[in-house]
């Protein structure tokens, strides 16, 4: 009966480790090399308590400066002889203490060796796994990069240029090991992970820590036919949106017509090389340093376009004033103003309280929402000088 309560208790401390280890997001192969690794751990402990014990029966009764006199004298005498430090500061003198200091010695040397190749195998595993791309992040704040293409190449490459070589790129590719090594020996002085499997599927995401991520960019698959390209992209981003917030997605597209298709799911960051190739070979008919101009903006690393919130001093000012106090106070060069509407937020409007076609219309416009997002920000580059600085408006710098 004792034996089956036993028997229970510890499947039951066996099940609770396991559903410990789910909830950490640890493999079923890392599971396994845990349990054993306490398995192997407990053993030694228990081991050690009982050479200790025994130890100290049969020495207690000596009275030499070397004489294990007490429990605690024995853990110390067990602990160093299991780890074959051996001090000889106490150490047994009957042929009984011998007898459980040679058997110490020969199980405590094989148990330690076990937990020294366990202790190294979780540490080549985990390597293993990580040059593999099948390795759990536990990173944030990170560029998560899904696809490739020569783009890559140049994104990493812009980031060394422009001084971000602290930022932690991961790369979410389906391809071989071998392919990511070769990315990162073309770039060693960034922080570079993998993460291998195809990006529209959520475990793949999880892995790549796709929620916690800064920005993530989805290029077009170099793999596939051009047909095919932006159908793959736009899956992807569609299983990204759910993870991570949607103006923190930007994708690169071969067809402008497929803009419309990701801003119905909210997402604007949708760049087209030759949509944006034929507007910089316009403008530069009307002037031809156009495109010197632009590219020297784009690849300079001290000046770039960013926007910033306006300090409530200037709402309801007019746009003359904070280009003037803002070149003045910081040395920023004011470009324009960003407008984003506020999101409509239906439970202010509808109370939980409320009757059936109220609940009716908040259901569907919450539907709606979300199948017809779309961009709610509006750029004004260069707005007159009389124009009035609004609640919700951001200033477009160049710092």
């Amino acid at each position: 009966m004792r034996q089956l309560k036993a028997k229970t208790k510890g499947q039951s401390i066996v099940r609770a480790l396991r559903t410990l280890c789910l909830r950490n997001g640890i493999s079923p192969e890392n599971q396994k090399l845990l349990l054993r690794f306490l398995y192997v751990s407990g053993f030694i402990g228990i081991l050690l308590l009982i050479s200790a014990a025994l130890v100290w029966i049969f020495e207690s009764k000596g009275d030499g400066a070397n004489t294990i006199a007490s429990f605690w004298d024995g853990i110390w005498w067990a602990i160093v002889t299991v780890a074959t430090v051996g001090y000889g500061d106490k150490y047994p003198i009957t042929q009984l203490g011998r007898l459980v200091g040679m058997m110490l010695i020969i199980i405590g040397f094989a148990s330690l060796s076990v937990f020294t190749g366990l202790i190294a195998s979780m540490f080549v595993e985990d390597r293993l796994k990580g040059a593999k791309g099948l390795k759990q992040l536990r990173i944030s704040n990170h560029i998560v990069i899904c696809g490739w293409n020569n783009t890559g190449h140049f994104f990493l490459r812009a980031l060394i240029e422009k001084g971000m070589q602290g930022t932690e790129v991961c790369l979410l590719l389906n391809e071989n090991p071998e392919f990511f090594e070769s990315i990162e020996s073309k770039y060693p002085s960034l922080s570079l992970s993998f993460v291998r499997g195809e990006a529209s599927q959520e475990d793949v995401l999880r892995r790549a820590c796709v929620s916690a991520a800064k920005q993530v960019i989805v290029l077009a698959d170099h793999n596939l036919p051009n047909n095919a390209v932006d159908d793959r992209s736009i899956i992807v981003a569609n299983a990204i949106h759910y993870q991570v917030k949607k103006e923190k997605i930007s994708v690169q597209l071969l067809n402008t017509e497929n803009k419309q298709l990701l801003h119905r799911i909210g997402i604007v960051n949708a760049l087209v090389w030759d949509d944006l190739g034929g507007y910089l070979l316009a403008n530069n008919v009307r002037d031809m340093n156009n495109i010197n101009i632009f590219a020297r903006l784009a690849k300079d690393a001290h000046t770039h376009f960013t926007t910033i919130p306006i300090d409530p001093i200037f709402k309801g000012k007019s746009y003359g004033e904070l280009l003037e106090q803002l070149y003045a106070r910081d040395g920023l060069v004011v470009l324009g103003l960003m407008s984003r509407e506020p999101d409509l937020e239906l439970d202010k409007i509808f109370d939980d309280d409320t009757s059936a076609i109220d609940q009716f219309i908040k259901s569907t416009l919450s539907r709606t929402r979300k199948l017809g997002a779309e961009d709610k920000s509006s750029i004004r580059i260069n707005p007159g000088r009389d124009s009035i600085i609004q609640d919700n408006d951001l200033a477009i710098v160049l710092a």
